[in-house]
Parts: structure tokens; C-alpha cells; sequence
């Protein structure tokens, strides 16, 4: 087979670049990179600096000449579709930068394509930009197949499920083919050497105490959600002590504040929690002394005042003519932490916007947060991956592609 020649567009810090020259060394099957483009500079310098290249940050919609190429990669941007983000689709520019990727395929008619997106493509407004992407595909002569795959499958311990399309000019690519690899869970790549505590100690302190009590491997901390393996500031106290009918109050409020009546009765679009006044929160929780309980939480931090918010082009905005009540002060970023990781099960999905508020315990006394190597191996990258200084890592892992999936989907390709 002749060198096949590739583009590597929204490259990122280059999971399919590690994967194509991983597939490359394996199978003796030539590839090079003819062009590479991302818009941050902290991606493109970390690009660089593994691949030896002089990049410079470019706009894929300034893109005029492209060397000519057989095969395009890109993750193109997934906020405009992810659950975490506003979910706008096609009417946000980064949404549309999937149209862009489609006209330099009809310009430049690679023979294969691969690109990966989050799952929730698939849902987002009952699927029909998913569909009308593979058909604007399929218009252009590609066969198109395509399959939601998790990275906990291919021996990443992060559970991290995508959306892969693959696009071919001479045949239809069968991914339900695809080689799963043999699982790999927390306690395999973490470094128990590593016994320093790098958040707040404090804050530190209370968790380990808790810990030692009753251990909370797997936990998350936040305090909008309930469940068994969830940890409030008020179970621990963080911002001072508190009786345990105050406790049980905020249990309450907490559960009541996400019911969908409230919002019928504030005259609001639902929201997923909302402030309660006083006379509100008296239909559920009798208390002589509910006033001052409530007034000694605001005063603590767990609780605050606010107006109840409306959806105005999808933003959320104070209502005005809204009664003032009471709302829980924080959210899951509020604190150093979000997920106590367990040794024994796989991260969850890592994200651009907690990924460095995920930490491990380490003999029963330290908690800190993931170290460069922990993070390079949870998502599939290589030890010898270089991290250069003054980057945002958890961003750019967070936004990155897993190479040990591409490279199984490189042998459905080329191999099967």
C-alpha cells in the first residue's frame, strides 16, 4: 500500500496522530500528516511539541489550500452537542464547523474519514443533525457507518462514551467488528508512591476523617444532589457546625427545590433547582423555629437568597417581579474536589471543566488530585507523552481523543 497521506483537523494535542503512528509501527502500513490545525494555542504548543512541528493555531474556516490527502481525522468541537454544554447544535459556530469538514471533502474527496464526537449527537433534537450529517456524507459518495463506543472498553479505565463516524469511498466499514481490549481499572495506573495532599487542607482534613470512619472511595461531593455517595459541606461542616434538624432541613431543600410544581407555581420554565420562600418551604418542613434555622444557614454559607430565574433565550435570567427565597449556595466546581476516585472501578468521564477536581486517597492520609502520568494513562495515552509547562492539562485531556480507540477502528479500516 502506498503512503497514505492524512489531515489532522481540531487535532487537539493529537489522539489520532499517536493512534495512526501506533497503527503504522504495528501493521508496516505508511502514513503522514500533510496538515494540522487546531484554534488553541495551549493544544497546538503541546501538539508540537510531541510531534516535532512548528504549527501555528489556525481557524479551520480559513483554511484555503490543502495538500491533497487520503484520509481526514477530526474531533470536531462536541460543546454544542454535549449534555454539559447549551446543546445549540448547528446554531452555534462550533457546531458548524462540521459543515466545513463536509465541503473540504466534496473539494478534496480523501478516500476515508474518520471523526468523533460525544454521544449525545445521536439525541440531541431527536437526531436530526446527526442525520443529516451521514446524509450530507452519503450525498457526496461515501458509505457511512458509525458507532457510540466506550473508552472503558478498549483498556482506558475512564468511562468516556463517543460517537465515531467513519466515512469510505470503496466499501462499507462494519465497526461492530471493532477488537475490544482487556479492562484496566483505577488501581492499575494510579501512583501509590506519589503521598502529598495539594487541596485545600481543611478541607482535606474533614474528608479524610470521614473517610477513616466509613471509607468514600467513589463519592462525589456537591451539594444540588442527593444519593448514597454523595457528600454535602453540611455533612461534614465545612463552613461551620450545624444542628442536625438543620441538616435534615437542607436534606429537604435540597430534594424539594428540583420539583417541577414549583415552577408551575413561580410562573418559570422548570429548572433543575430553584429558590423557595418561607412559606413554601413551611408545606414541607414543620418547625417552630424554621425562621431562625433558615436565617442560621444563610449566615453559614449553605443557603443564600435569591429571586427565581426565567429562560430568555436560553439564558437564565432573575426574575424580577419574583418572590425572594431560599436556594443552596454551591455547586458541584464550588469545591476542591467533585469525585473521590475508587481504586477499584474507572474515572468517570474526565472534562474540561472538573477534570482537575478528581482525586485519589492514598493511604487513608492524603488526597490530591491526578498526576501527569495518572492522566495520560487514563486516557490512553503514552508515559512517554510530553506535558509542557504552563498548560491547562485537564482542559486539554478533557477535550482530547482516546488513540487506543482510533487504532482499533484503523484496523476495521485497513486490516479487516
Amino acid at each position: 500500500m502506498n503512503t497514505i497521506h492524512y489531515i489532522d483537523l481540531c487535532c487537539g494535542i493529537g489522539g489520532f496522530r499517536i493512534a495512526i503512528e501506533n497503527f503504522s509501527q504495528k501493521n508496516n502500513i505508511m502514513f503522514k500528516c500533510v496538515l494540522s490545525v487546531d484554534t488553541k494555542e495551549d493544544a497546538i504548543r503541546t501538539y508540537n511539541i510531541n510531534f516535532n512541528e512548528k504549527n501555528e493555531k489556525k481557524d479551520i474556516f480559513k483554511l484555503t489550500e490543502i495538500p491533497q490527502f487520503d484520509l481526514l481525522c477530526a474531533g470536531f468541537p462536541c460543546q454544542s452537542f454535549s449534555t454539559a454544554g447549551k446543546k445549540k447544535g448547528f446554531d452555534d459556530d462550533r457546531g458548524g464547523i462540521i459543515f466545513k469538514i463536509i465541503d473540504i471533502c466534496k473539494n478534496y474527496n480523501p478516500n476515508y474519514i474518520i471523526l468523533e464526537n460525544v454521544s449525545n449527537l445521536l439525541k440531541i433534537n431527536d437526531g436530526k443533525p446527526f442525520e443529516e450529517i451521514c446524509n450530507k456524507f452519503k450525498n457526496i459518495g461515501y458509505n457511512v457507518s458509525y458507532k457510540k463506543l466506550n473508552s472503558k472498553d478498549f483498556g482506558i479505565p475512564q468511562n468516556r462514551e463517543r460517537i465515531f463516524i467513519v466515512c469510505c469511498k470503496e466499501k462499507y466499514v462494519c465497526l461492530d467488528k471493532i477488537k475490544l481490549r482487556e479492562s484496566v481499572l483505577l488501581k492499575d495506573i494510579i501512583e501509590i508512591n506519589k503521598k502529598y495532599t495539594d487541596i485545600n487542607l481543611n478541607f482535606s482534613n474533614k474528608i479524610i476523617e470521614l473517610h477513616n470512619k466509613t471509607p468514600i472511595y467513589g463519592f462525589k461531593f456537591q451539594d444540588k444532589r442527593g444519593g448514597s455517595n454523595n457528600i454535602h459541606s453540611w455533612d461534614i461542616e465545612l463552613n461551620g457546625s450545624i444542628s442536625s434538624e438543620e441538616k435534615n432541613l437542607m436534606n429537604q431543600i435540597m430534594t424539594e427545590r428540583r420539583k417541577k410544581h414549583w415552577a408551575e407555581k413561580k410562573n418559570i420554565d422548570w429548572m433543575d433547582g430553584m429558590p423557595l420562600t418561607l412559606e413554601e418551604i413551611k408545606t414541607f418542613f414543620k418547625n417552630d423555629n424554621l425562621k431562625n434555622m433558615l436565617d442560621n444557614l444563610v449566615t453559614k454559607n449553605y443557603l443564600k437568597m435569591e429571586k427565581p430565574k426565567k429562560l430568555i433565550n436560553n439564558k437564565r435570567i432573575y426574575d424580577e417581579e419574583g418572590l425572594i427565597g431560599y436556594n443552596i449556595c454551591k455547586g458541584k466546581l464550588s469545591f476542591p474536589i467533585s469525585n473521590i476516585l475508587n481504586p477499584e472501578n474507572i474515572s468517570p468521564t474526565l472534562t474540561a471543566t472538573d477534570s482537575d477536581k478528581l482525586v485519589v486517597i492514598i493511604d487513608n492520609k492524603y488526597i490530591r488530585k491526578l498526576t501527569d502520568n495518572e492522566i495520560k494513562l487514563i486516557n490512553g495515552f503514552p508515559i512517554d507523552y510530553i506535558i509542557p509547562d504552563k498548560v491547562d492539562k485537564y482542559d486539554l485531556f478533557g477535550n482530547m481523543v482516546n488513540p487506543p480507540i482510533v487504532e482499533e477502528i484503523l484496523e476495521c479500516i485497513f486490516i479487516n
